[in-house]
């Protein structure tokens, strides 16, 4: 049975590790005589294992199956197959507990069956998750109950302080071996000591020992979770013990990984919850509320998947269960708001490195895509807060979302990455390019995808400009998501204001291109439009469409004359798809004489007018500083986003409008109010030399606008209104003579 000893790790320069240096000195002297209980902390110098043997585990759990070896020690025996039951015990008993728990228990426990073998190696596989958690590495004084705090007392009085940790890792072991039904004396004894002198806990002894309460422990039936007071008690000895200490040990985060991946028998209970979130402050991850985790859930149990009222297929009886308890959810007292602050500040980076390293390891297991734990996923859900742990999560989640037994915690994880895409790094940026390609159908699903794309609008202020090019150049790209538009959609309602001011700039992007995108533009501006039911704010897209851009491309770019006359092409377009269906049936019951739906028009007219305005102003100042326009080209752009440009320029790229449609369209963007900020500008232009109107053009053209505008005059809509004296000023002079530069005239 020897040869089964693992030998232990060396290099433990900890506290704990000078302690059992000590217990190492006694214990090897008794050695030889009698079989004591050993210190946790021996470190034999075995042989490797023989055999096909594979030790599971680790340093911790090295010492202990020595310990659960020696205390199992049956008649010796060669055969294989007592070797390997032995063996199966040994892993067993890797749970990390003190080398003095559970194991007389064991040594009378009937051999093992096949499948309880199986069973306790299923446990040990999970227990070696947890490499790096030392023994507990004092040795306990066990008392009874009754008079704990007593002893206690004494050995204050005395000064005592490796007795009375020692008395109370003694409580601990006892509570271990009695964890299915804990003795009341004594766990109301260590509340009561809790509440009075919670100092005496902040030992590393005594922390060692709790945490190993918080541990999986193997011996118990794996299928059961077992009576959870203990790990509850613990949770709340700790949480006393820190609760003032700003620097909690990495060892917290250590237990709560391995009972987050394991059996979630504290991380998930209320009574712990203090004591959690507290640990959960080292990750920095913004947890959605549960109630947004469940609003994905209200609308599953009928409605579109026909499934009546059954339960949702990815829950079990135990989630089903939980998921009532979830939507009372209880705010945090006053108390305990107060008692949550950072604590692992100091730690930050070997606690990221630590949490990183074992979800690498877990995620990177060849393992069946059914095989992921659901645990894993929740797991992964409260550390978005590292953007590593997003970027790696956000490349597997269209697969779990996709698996019926993933579902719910894939759901939950997708809203906590995308609530805690937060630095717009080229991390965050990546993430949320593959959240932007994840495909899904079922409406359920859909839907709770647009409120986290909501969540991801919310997290930063960047991601609402990266959002919208990911997803048009996604839309233009070979792989296209058929969600786009949906997304589209959200963000704009979302944003109604700086959505549309993005979704211009990427349309400049594309106009900027060596190759002509003018085609594409127009018929992704108009699929846009159609998919968005006109939920977009036609001014602001455009005046985005007019921003000046300092980006090297724009600068550096080759095409300046294509780009202006493109994006003059592109403001015609958008004003026309401003024509919704009502606008359109107002037009005609206009035309008819009929006074239906008319704050639909005024409101279409009012846009249309505001636009040309604006086009106006960026024709006269924007545009001259891009490039030096062709006096032809410039003329073209000005009475192209006036409605005065010959019919077939606005529909000869791809034959839009309509036909049915085209004369009507246009006469609805032509006949609109002229603002007075339009007329002035369009006089300033005619008087400015650089630009190339002339003055008799610049006043041929105003006269033509005024008189269409008031050709629409009517009670409820005002035309024209000017209240500058400056206007007439530039009239006149508009119309002052002025003699050709070439000739020379005599002197007066």
């Amino acid at each position: 049975m020897d040869d089964f000893v693992l030998p232990t790790s060396s290099g433990d320069t900890s506290a704990a590790g000078h302690a059992r240096g000590r217990g190492r000195g006694r214990m090897n002297r008794a050695k030889p005589t009698t079989v004591r209980r050993p210190s946790a902390a021996a470190k034999p110098s075995g042989h490797p294992p023989p055999g096909d043997f594979i030790a599971l585990g680790s340093k911790g759990q090295a010492n202990e199956s020595k310990t659960a070896s020696t205390l199992l020690k049956p008649a010796p025996s060669g055969l294989p197959s007592e070797r390997k039951r032995d063996a199966a015990a040994a892993l067993s008993g890797s749970s990390a507990l003190t080398g003095l728990t559970k194991r007389p228990k064991l040594s009378s426990t009937p051999p093992l069956s096949a499948l309880g073998r199986l069973a306790e190696a299923a446990v040990a596989e999970k227990r070696a998750i947890s490499p790096s958690i030392k023994e507990p590495s004092v040795v306990p004084i066990e008392v009874l109950p009754t008079v704990l705090l007593d002893e206690i007392e004494a050995a204050e009085l005395e000064g005592n302080d490796d007795r009375i940790e020692g008395v109370l890792c003694g409580a601990v072991k006892q509570l271990k071996v009695t964890r299915a039904k804990p003795d009341s004396t004594l766990y109301l004894s260590l509340m009561y000591l809790a509440k009075i002198k919670p100092n005496i806990f902040a030992t590393e002894g005594v922390i060692e020992a709790l945490c190993s309460l918080l541990r999986r422990d193997a011996s118990i039936n794996f299928k059961a979770k077992g009576n959870s007071l203990v790990s509850v008690l613990a949770c709340n000895l700790l949480m006393a013990a820190y609760e003032e200490d700003e620097n909690w040990p990495e060892i917290f985060v250590k237990v709560y990984i391995e009972d987050s991946l394991g059996e979630r028998v504290w991380v998930d209970s209320l009574h712990c919850r203090t004591f959690v979130d507290n640990i959960q402050t080292a990750f920095n991850t913004k947890m959605p509320p549960k109630s947004m985790l469940l609003q994905g859930e209200v609308g599953r149990s009928g409605g579109d998947l026909g499934a009546g009222s059954s339960p949702h297929p990815s829950l079990t009886e135990e989630e089903d269960s939980q998921s009532e308890l979830l939507i009372a959810e209880e705010k945090l007292s006053p108390e305990q708001e107060g008692q949550l602050m950072p604590r692992y500040d100091d730690l930050a980076e070997s606690v990221e490195e630590y949490v990183l390293d074992m979800l690498r390891d877990q995620l990177n297991r060849r393992q069946p895509i059914d095989n992921v734990s659901r645990n894993l996923l929740r797991l992964l859900t409260s550390t978005c807060g590292y953007k590593e742990v997003r970027l790696m999560t956000v490349q597997k989640l269209e697969m779990w979302l996709q698996n019926p037994k993933l579902t719910r915690p894939a759901q939950d994880l997708l809203m906590s990455v995308c609530m805690n895409c937060n630095t717009h790094g080229s991390e965050d940026m990546d993430v949320i390019s593959h959240l932007i390609k994840i495909r899904l159908k079922p409406k359920v699903l859909l839907n709770h995808y647009m409120l986290c794309v909501r969540e991801l609008l919310n997290a930063h202020k960047d991601n609402l400009g990266t959002t919208i090019k990911f997803v048009i150049f996604n839309e233009l790209s070979n792989a296209r998501n058929p969600n786009n538009m949906q997304i589209l959609y959200t963000v704009l309602q979302h944003s109604s204001e700086l959505a549309p001011k993005f979704l211009a700039m990427v349309f400049q992007d594309l106009l900027t291109n060596k190759d002509d995108y003018l085609r594409a533009s127009r018929a992704l501006l108009r699929e846009i439009i159609k998919q968005t039911k006109h939920e977009i704010n036609f001014q602001a897209f455009c005046l985005g469409l007019m921003q000046e851009r300092k980006e090297p491309q724009y600068l550096d770019m080759e095409f300046k004359e294509r780009f202006v006359v493109h994006i003059t092409d592109v403001l015609a377009v958008s004003m026309m798809l401003g024509i919704t269906a009502q606008v359109k049936e107002a037009g005609i019951a206009w035309d008819k004489g009929e006074k239906r739906n008319l704050e639909v028009l005024r409101s279409f007219q009012n846009q249309i007018a505001a636009i040309q305005r604006d086009a106006v102003w960026w024709l006269h100042t924007v545009v001259p500083s891009i490039s030096k326009l062709a006096p032809k080209d410039y003329v073209h752009c000005l009475h192209k986003v006036l409605f005065t440009e010959q019919p077939e320029t606005y529909y000869k790229w791809d034959n839009w409008p309509p036909e049915s449609d085209r004369n009507f369209f246009l006469r609805l963007c032509s006949e609109v109010p002229i603002l007075e900020d339009t007329l002035m500008r369009i006089l300033v232009i005619g008087l400015s030399r650089e630009l190339p109107l002339g003055p008799a053009d610049a006043m041929e053209l105003a006269d033509h606008l005024v008189k269409r505008a008031a050709a629409v005059q009517a009670d409820d809509v005002e035309v024209l209104k000017v209240e500058r004296i400056q206007l007439i000023d530039a009239v006149l002079n508009l119309c002052t003579y002025h003699h050709p530069e070439n000739i020379q005239l005599p002197p007066g």
